[in-house]
């Protein structure tokens, strides 16, 4: 029995840190990537031939090699969503509904970021329409907002685990309820400044656990 305890401690150490490095890897990544590539350099507002421009400035082999970054960041997302998710399972009582839909909504963000994707129009801005290049842009875009959402819901779902046990910090829990309807809130502006502020306040919020996960300082003590 004790063996088996000692394992599963292991184990759970284990997850901790490939949930960690998850997200540590995403926050570099994909957060990276999209800055870098000029992003902020087109807004939401744009135009048909603003469009094609921006698509025309990332075909580039810098451009190429941040998009394939970010699908690779975007699988290192849901390794972390997931992770964190099998972690606090173990702080729910009863049905573990909440970590379930933390995994779903994880899920559905990691979807909400390949839709995302400028991957198609990229690829084809030399000779491509401007009105496609605009429908692929604000696709793009849109999916990125909707993508809110269900970030959102895996911080107020974590958020209420956290809150509810005393092996695990409140105030990363009142933290990720507030950045996650912040995001939720945000996706009714989505088109203006002010919605990045939730944005920022949730990955900031997963840097601080993705940490917490590498150091072994959260989601690997007994539950109440």
């Amino acid at each position: 029995m004790v063996a088996q305890q000692i394992d599963l401690r292991a184990q759970q150490r284990t997850l901790a840190r490939v949930a960690g490095a998850g997200g540590a890897v995403t926050l570099v990544v994909v957060l990276g990537s999209s800055l870098a590539n000029g992003f902020q350099d087109a807004p939401f507002t744009s135009n048909a031939e603003q469009a094609v421009a921006f698509f025309r400035s990332v075909d580039d082999a810098f451009g190429w090699a941040s998009s394939y970054l970010t699908i690779v960041g975007l699988i290192a997302m849901l390794w972390f969503m997931l992770g964190l998710a099998l972690l606090l399972r173990r702080y729910e009582r009863g049905v573990p509904w909440r970590s379930a839909f933390l995994a779903g909504a994880g899920v559905v963000s990691v979807v909400s970021g390949q839709i995302a994707s400028w991957d198609a129009a990229v690829y084809r801005s030399e000779d491509i329409d401007p009105q496609v290049a605009r429908y692929a842009f604000d696709l793009g875009n849109l999916s990125f907002a909707n993508g809110w959402v269900a970030t959102g819901a895996a911080a107020i779902c974590a958020g209420t685990i956290f809150l509810r046990s005393a092996r695990l910090p409140n105030w990363l829990g009142w933290w990720a309820i507030i950045a996650g309807v912040g995001q939720v809130l945000a996706r009714a502006v989505w088109t203006t400044d002010l919605a990045f502020v939730p944005f920022t306040a949730f990955w900031l919020w997963a840097a601080v656990v993705s940490v917490m996960l590498l150091s072994g300082r959260l989601a690997v003590a007994d539950p109440d």
